[in-house]
């Protein structure tokens, strides 16, 4: 703290009493607010319906195929994964390739870190048979190096 003198200590006193005199403070306090406003209505929810589920259910029937837990399946059974790429650029679309891979594979989860921003590049840009063969070939020799 700021040590004053006696002279400098009247002079603050004075200063504060004039101060006080001429800022009323008391007229400057904020108003009291007795009740509070209103919390705003929340809009009602809608009810989404889940579609996804049921097209993949419907589609798994028309074509015959079987959705099959890959870890109750032995290691080197073939088996299809489908890899969903979502339009997470303005030019892309969405696509779906199917890809034959063996089960320790999609057990293990050693198909996403294959997927980097320059072969989604390259895949996207392609038709959807060339990208799945050009997917599947990047598969392949990741499958035969290991």
């Amino acid at each position: 703290m700021l040590e004053l003198s006696r002279n400098e200590q009247t002079q603050l006193e004075k200063l504060e009493k004039l101060w006080l005199i001429n800022y009323k403070p008391l007229e400057h306090l904020p108003e009291s607010n007795p009740c509070p406003l209103p919390k705003p209505k929340r809009a009602p929810r809608k009810r989404r319906i889940n579609t996804t589920a049921t097209t993949f259910q419907e589609k798994n029937v028309r074509d015959g195929e079987m959705h099959v837990d890959a870890n109750t399946l032995d290691d080197n059974v073939d088996i299809v994964y489908r890899i969903n790429i979502p339009r997470l650029r303005s030019h892309w679309s969405h696509r779906s390739l199917d890809l034959k891979i063996k089960a320790y594979m999609c057990k293990n989860n050693l198909i996403e870190p294959l997927i980097s921003w320059e072969l989604l590049d390259t895949i996207m840009e392609l038709p959807l048979e060339e990208a799945t063969a050009l997917f599947q070939s990047h598969v392949d020799g990741i499958k035969q190096a290991a």
